[in-house]
């Protein structure tokens, strides 16, 4: 693709503790008609391009993150419409993304091998042949009105030093230097990005308005959110006004930050900065997002809430479901669920757009299924997955941040949060029917199994890692060596799946997983009870199928849910498998009991605190904006609505819905290529009226029955 081409950046020395926005620009000459052009581009770390004056897409935050070293994602845009014959003009503006951050925080991209100023590599294909690439021959400045820019702190614009006409051909660039060409780039492989792009996807105008302090105004746009302000300014030129982001406010309005703004202690948090030009002016950062609800802005004169809206930024993913119920707790918490989802994709699952923004794969395997299902995140994941394997060292470690400068290799990793290797390719198979992931996988799933072996201590225990990370009652949860064993059952099943799909010889790997499998039940199992008295620990054997008697399992997994009067006791982990565990027990109603409990460790707990999206804690401390704990979304459209895909052996859906006593109506629908398959069922007169709306060319099936194209009713009579 960039063959004998230069990544190009300004002409100066690299410092380490300075942020520019470098501008780029080149006119050129095309003597014939356009009939097709397309645009290639690399930017480190971001990149947007104009021609002609004009934006070529509205997609956001480009090139997208990956290890620089192994990997280097590049877009492709159709720019024909574009394209003049005659004089033309590119215009390019960089800024340092995850490329160049040089914020001290813990997780060491400060101090990555790959830092140097922004830059960017490009090739403009013109009706076949390249008509621009990037070179010396382009023309750069480093005074752009972004005077500072870092991803996880903020950006800086001054409105004075902006040019509006600077994209295009008559601009007076005289004074711009030639750009360099760049002899040491990044050796990573470039790829193209075929994921969705992060986008604007919704507007959110101000609520409500309170003073804060003497000359401090907090905006409440009355939901959390990643993304950023839209400032309309008209003030004197110089004034400085200071913009800083958070998820909750205090009594007085002053900003809540929950202690995260400790983790950049040389740096401001979430903080953005306007320099005022003296006239009308509309501003949104186009280097960094937030998490927020709040803005709060200072040196700001006589504003109004119409001067201030929410920008909801995110991958552009569409939807695949809808659910509805008779209980608003539900649906509240479902909306909850799909705002934390969205406020998290950003070229790969986040923790959340606050305090890191970072890949944690834990947070991630918690989460896969549940996005698979409600949402169209395909390609997400397999680009993710790519980083995945490019982050697997040659000893088969993986870390617990994908991508990563370095960080997360002895800390925060273990089979808890290593398991998106395998989670990942397994749920794109059983939801696509694509075994391409699970096969290409096969490599790095044995060199990782091999790698546990490694870890093992002399009593065969996986003793590192996460734990049940996050639970309600930290001092007594679930230990790192019992859920890696279990964990490690699980990515050996996997391994035999693909193996199997890709015909090879599965002796080996079925006498290893009946090994692990026997140590376990020997392990753990003590009259077909779990000696691990805890939720987790009995949810992921139900769930693993490793019992010696499911009815003595059963009955201790229903004995530990009263105890805890229908309270969860789980992590992150064993929330994951406890619904679907319950499930199995046919103890659904326990499931829903839990997620609609109230108090202390609840979901409903949140909502009732004013919670719009999913937090990261139980006792409400840290982020509120996670999506860890949201597996209860794809238990409710699976198990409540009851739409169960099944495409590993063509395509179909099996209807399954339980009818919970606490409902008396539930309403949900899935997306289709075909279009939506909708379930709808209500009770009536002491019985269950069940109607189920199938697309042309689905099959779909109820109780074993082919459903008709079209609606579908059955009365289900209730036993009293």
């Amino acid at each position: 693709m960039f063959e004998k081409i230069s990544f190009i950046k300004p002409d100066i020395p690299f410092d380490k503790n300075k942020f520019y926005a470098p501008m780029f620009r080149k006119k050129f000459v095309l003597s014939e008609t356009v009939k097709s052009a397309k645009l290639n581009i690399c930017g480190l770390g971001y990149a947007y391009v104009w021609l002609n004056g004009k934006k070529i897409t509205q997609d956001l935050f480009t090139a997208p993150v990956s290890n620089y070293s192994k990997t280097l994602w590049y877009n492709t845009y159709d720019v024909t419409n574009l394209l003049n014959k005659g004089e033309n003009i590119l215009a390019v503006i960089c800024g340092c993304g995850w490329y160049n951050e040089g914020i001290e925080s813990a997780w060491d991209y400060d101090k990555a091998k790959w830092r140097d100023n922004p830059k960017f590599i490009m090739r403009l294909d013109v009706n076949g042949s390249t008509a621009v690439k990037s070179d010396s021959t382009w023309k750069c400045s480093i005074d752009s009105p972004a005077t500072y820019n870092q991803l996880r702190c903020g950006e800086h614009f001054d409105s004075r030093l902006y040019a509006e006409n600077w994209t295009e051909y008559n601009f007076d660039d005289s004074k711009w230097s030639a750009a360099a060409e760049d002899n040491t780039p990044p050796k990573g492989a470039f790829r193209p990005c075929e994921c969705e792009p992060i986008r604007e996807c919704g507007v959110l105008p101000a609520k409500a308005m309170y003073k804060s302090g003497d000359d401090k105004y907090v905006f409440d746009i009355g939901q959390n959110i990643s993304g950023y302000i839209r400032l309309h300014t008209n003030q004197t030129g110089g004034d400085k006004i200071i913009i800083r982001y958070a998820e909750e406010i205090n009594e007085d309005y002053s900003l809540q930050l929950n202690d995260m703004e400790k983790y950049y202690p040389s740096s401001p948090f979430q903080t953005d900065e306007f320099i005022c030009c003296g006239k009308d002016f509309v501003w949104s950062p186009i280097f960094v997002y937030h998490g927020f609800r709040y803005i709060e802005i200072s040196g700001i004169k006589n504003p109004s809430l119409n001067d201030v809206s929410g920008v909801f930024v995110h991958q552009a993913v569409k939807t695949r479901t809808g659910f509805e119920c008779s209980d608003e707790r539900i649906n509240k918490l479902f909306k909850a669920g799909q705002n934390a989802t969205l406020s998290n994709l950003f070229y790969m699952p986040t923790d959340c757009p606050t305090r890191e923004k970072l890949g944690w794969a834990n947070d991630a395997q918690s989460s896969t299924e549940q996005m698979l299902i409600n949402f169209e995140t395909e390609r997400v994941f397999e680009k993710w997955l790519t980083d995945i394997h490019d982050a697997m060292r040659e000893d088969g470690a993986l870390p617990g941040i994908i991508p990563t400068a370095g960080w997360g290799y002895h800390w925060g990793n273990g089979p808890v949060s290593d398991g998106v290797l395998f989670e990942i390719p397994y749920r794109l198979y059983l939801h696509t029917g694509n075994k391409k992931p699970l096969t290409d996988s096969i490599p790095y799933f044995k060199r990782y199994l091999d790698y546990l072996d490694t870890q093992e201590d002399k009593d065969g225990n996986l003793n590192f890692g996460l734990d049940d990370w996050a639970a309600p009652d930290n001092d007594d949860k679930v230990d790192s060596v019992f859920i890696n064993a279990l964990l490690k059952i699980k990515f050996i099943r996997i391994l035999l799946l693909a193996q199997e799909l890709d015909g090879m010889n599965t002796d080996e790997t079925k006498l290893k997983e009946q090994y692990a499998v026997r140590r376990v039940k020997e392990k753990y199992l003590t009259n077909g009870r779990c000696s691990v008295n805890k939720q987790t620990a009995a949810a992921m054997l139900i769930y693993f199928d490793i019992y010696d008697d499911f009815e003595l399992l059963k009955k201790q997994l229903k004995e530990l849910v009263e105890q805890k009067n229908f309270h969860h006791d789980c992590g992150m982990v064993g929330l994951r498998y406890l619904y679907r565990a319950l499930s199995k027990c046919d103890l659904q109603e326990y499931a829903y009991k839990i997620i609609t409990a109230e108090g202390f460790p609840s979901y409903i707990n949140w909502l009732n605190n004013g919670a719009t999206t999913l937090y990261e804690r139980w006792n409400m401390t840290e982020s509120k904006n996670h999506h860890m704990y949201s597996h209860f979304m794809a238990w409710l459209m699976t198990d409540i609505i009851g739409i169960q895909p099944d495409n590993t052996n063509g395509y179909r859906i099996d209807i399954k819905p339980y009818f919970v006593k606490e409902l008396s109506y539930v309403r949900g629908y899935y997306s289709t290529e075909y279009g939506r398959i909708t379930v709808e069922w209500k009770r009536e007169n002491g019985a269950v009226n069940l109607c189920v709306e199938v697309p042309q060319n689905v099959n779909a099936t109820y109780n074993g029955q082919k459903l008709r194209t079209g609606e579908n009713k059955f009365i289900i009579k209730e036993q009293i």
